[in-house]
């Protein structure tokens, strides 16, 4: 049996924090293609500046660093900026 890692038995887990400038335009269709994203949220943004507060959380660092890269190519994404990153471990 392959046990599933959830965030109650994963040894580590990461959380990340992003800066998301965007088209402001293309608001919503950039907005539903990250929140498609396991683990993602959008706490806070600002329309008319195009700017998004992204958190992205796994029990993974590369399952992590797949979703920055393809949150860059979401058409209408201008830049992504990491700007805070906690590994948590369990023992």
């Amino acid at each position: 049996m392959i046990e599933t890692i959830t965030m109650e038995n994963a040894k580590d887990w990461h959380v990340c924090g992003l800066i998301v400038q965007i088209n402001p335009d293309k608001m919503e269709a950039i907005q539903t293609a990250l929140l498609a994203m396991p683990n993602t949220e959008i706490p806070a943004f600002d329309a008319q500046k195009g700017k998004l507060v992204v958190v992205m959380q796994s029990h993974d660092k590369h399952v992590l660093h797949e979703q920055m890269e393809a949150s860059r190519d979401i058409d209408g994404v201008i830049d992504v900026s990491l700007v805070y990153h906690q590994q948590d471990e369990n023992e």
